[in-house]
């Protein structure tokens, strides 16, 4: 079962003191960190400067002060009443500011009737004095879990107001190496003081505004189980697949402030904005073709169907473009709903969230769907795409665009989208049309998980997308000259230029990109310029079956064998078709005359003399096959009932596998050995040892 808690916040006007100009442009603010936070609390006449024309940001602020300007911030009438406490006085300047918080319950003194107005205030101090204030004012919270490492540090008596004050994030924490810290005895700046202050005013000033908290009674990285397996996108066109860390990223609602547009995707859409319809037309839908004048059909809309009018909008401006497209300008039809010329019409239909709009005839499907549901008007078809939305989706429970994209209640299916980024991208027109409004409701409505992780920075570019290892450690070569690149698409910076040819080894793959490892560097290629088959780089046809050859004379060389494709023998270590000597069969022995980079300068059966790709030779020991009167099976384990894998006629040579120094690898009286690019087993008692790298 699931739990909703819920925040209601109720609006306050705030009176804003107009003050002279001052040189704060020039002062101590400049540059601070808390700059704009101080600069808002001065043009409010909130906070005030020192006489030198500075405002001191990192100056302790004691009791009496923080005390002054929350009577500021709250504009409370100055009261006449008793002052309970001995260390103050009537001609001090704090006087009146904290007999007036007293008699508001908002502050309270120390034992013996001190207040000790000069003490620097601490942060758990600070927050049940802001916590008192927010009660005075209605707003009421629930209380949040505290997630800070000191959190046993903090006097029990000032638990509930960090608790409520954390849930409406006015105060969080500090990190210090990795952990969350409250520092409850710390003590507060001016600086730190204006940033919570702007935020306690954003609660009083917002405009009822509501957020529910909906708790599910399963782990968060249960979800993201499903959710990757749900082909989620990188792109809006779905090309790439996402990586786990960026489904995690944007699944994740502690990754979203209240204060950006983001948030709006926790805008329960099931509930009306009550908005003015004046108000509407002349900010929001002036000049936007066939939508201008409809907010009381947007109105409408919301109320019948119980959808956010500001969505119904945000939706319609952005399907439509504005108003302009064809099918939100009218189409003609006949009878029956065919689109016809505008003589021969009988009607004209509207067609505003682009339903029936399918890619092959978007026209004329969306014209058939608009008559059929006879959408004859624009008002008429911005009430009946809103019923449309209504029954399909917000009705149904997927009530917020999270819940649209993600839907905690059932995750995986049905969803709306699998952009990882959907939910969010339809929020800047939604906060576009906000930003241009004085009256509105906002009701959100926020998920939570059972372990759901902390804040997190969104990751790199390169990070977002999924790597399918389904193909790792496949060998590839490229077509043509190819840019390795940090990511898989074109925009991403390039790490080096391959040559044509070069050979690479695949890690994983994403929307027809390889990440591919290659000379020590890694990276991401276009998969259309890679082949599987090396040959056909040059055009050429090569019988890649192993053939049998006799030893190479030479004692003093270093042997080995050729593996994997037959390679190409080149005249200098370079790949190019004019360079190419010739094509080297499988199981070519070579005796390896010098090493240079990648690359190995050797002489085959034939005594021909070339540079081959270094990885693709195997060097090891030498095995004989002794003169029997049969051919020597190879076998795929050291046993006799070991499948036969291939056979060797007598006087015939094998690489033998050898260890790190150089000894052959046996197990009992059976040689590991090289063979058609796969390693098996042959009996001792069937070959002669030739010990050639000692």
């Amino acid at each position: 079962m699931k739990k909703i808690h819920k925040l209601l916040c109720v609006p306050v006007i705030a009176v804003t003191i107009s003050l002279p100009q001052t040189a704060y442009g020039s002062s101590d603010l400049k540059g601070h960190y808390f700059e704009k936070s101080m600069l808002s609390l001065i043009e409010k006449g909130i906070i005030d400067g020192y006489s030198d024309g500075s405002y001191r940001p990192d100056r302790l602020i004691t009791r009496a002060e923080f005390t002054m300007l929350l009577v500021r911030a709250l504009h409370l009438p100055v009261k006449n009443t008793t002052n309970p406490y001995q260390d103050i006085a009537q001609d001090d300047w704090y006087y009146e500011a904290i007999v007036t918080a007293t008699s508001n319950n908002l502050i309270g003194g120390y034992p013996g009737n001190v207040f000790r107005p000069n003490k620097s205030i601490s942060r758990q101090e600070m927050a049940a004095m802001i916590k008192r204030a927010l009660d005075m004012k209605g707003v009421e919270a629930e209380k949040a879990s505290l997630p800070f490492t000191d959190t046993a540090q903090i006097n029990q008596m000032f638990i509930g107001a960090i608790e409520s004050l954390v849930a409406l994030q006015i105060v969080a924490g500090k990190e210090k190496q990795g952990d969350l810290y409250f520092a409850p005895l710390d003590h507060t700046t001016r600086g730190e003081m204006s940033a919570i202050f702007n935020r306690m005013l954003k609660q009083l000033d917002d405009e009822k505004l509501t957020i529910s908290y909906t708790e599910y009674p399963y782990d968060f990285k249960q979800m993201i189980d499903i959710q990757v397996t749900r082909t989620p996108k990188v792109d809006g066109a779905g090309n790439f697949i996402a990586s786990r860390s960026l489904v995690e990223y944007y699944a994740n609602p502690n990754n979203f402030s209240p204060n950006s547009s983001d948030y709006l995707q926790f805008l329960d859409l099931s509930k009306q904005t009550l908005l003015n319809t004046s108000e509407i037309n002349s900010k929001v839908l002036n000049n936007k073709g066939t939508l201008s004048g409809q907010a009381a059909a947007f109105i409408k809309a919301g109320k019948a169907y119980n959808v956010n009018e500001i969505y119904l909008m945000a939706h319609a401006l952005h399907e439509t473009g504005n108003g302009t497209s064809t099918l939100a300008s009218g189409i003609p039809v006949d009878g029956k709903g065919n689109v016809v010329a505008k003589e021969k019409a009988t009607r004209t239909v509207y067609n505003m969230y682009g339903y029936g709009a399918v890619d092959s005839n978007p026209i004329k499907g969306g014209a058939k769907y608009a008559f059929q549901n006879n959408w004859f008007s624009p008002a008429e078809a911005i009430i009946g795409g809103a019923k449309d939305i209504a029954d399909n989706y917000i009705n149904d429970g997927q009530n917020t665009l999270y819940k649209m994209r993600w839907n905690p209640d059932s995750p995986g299916y049905p969803q709306y989208a699998t952009h990882v980024r959907w939910a969010v991208l339809q929020t800047s027109k939604m906060q576009e049309i906000y930003s241009l409004l004085d009256s509105y409701v906002l009701h959100y409505e926020v998920p939570s998980f059972q372990k759901q992780p902390k804040a997190a920075s969104l990751p790199s570019a390169e990070e977002h997308y999924d790597v399918n290892t389904n193909r790792e450690g496949q060998t590839m070569y490229t077509t043509a000259n190819l840019n390795l690149r940090v990511g898989p698409t074109t925009s991403f910076n390039i790490i080096k230029t391959l040559a044509k040819g070069s050979r690479v080894s695949i890690i994983g793959e994403n929307g027809g990109w390889y990440k591919i490892s290659v000379s020590g560097n890694s990276g991401w290629v276009s998969g259309s310029y890679l082949s599987s088959n090396q040959y056909s780089i040059f055009n050429r046809n090569i019988d890649s079956q192993p053939i049998e050859v006799p030893i190479v004379n030479s004692a003093d060389h270093l042997f080995g064998q050729l593996t994997g494709q037959p390679p190409i023998l080149y005249k200098e270590p370079t790949i190019s078709e004019d360079n190419i000597v010739k094509v080297l069969p499988l199981q070519t022995r070579i005796a390896v005359l010098e090493v240079k980079d990648d690359w190995l300068l050797v002489t085959d059966q034939e005594n021909e003399q070339g540079w081959v790709q270094k990885d693709n030779v195997i060097l090891g020991n030498l095995l004989q096959v002794q003169d029997i009167d049969t051919r020597l099976h190879i076998r795929e384990n050291p046993s006799l009932e070991g499948k036969i894998i291939g056979s060797l006629k007598p006087s015939t040579y094998l690489v033998g596998n050898t260890t790190s120094d150089g000894k052959p690898i046996k197990e009992g009286a059976w040689y590991q050995v090289f063979y058609d690019g796969a390693q098996g087993w042959v009996h001792e008692d069937y070959v002669l040892f030739q010990d050639t790298l000692n």
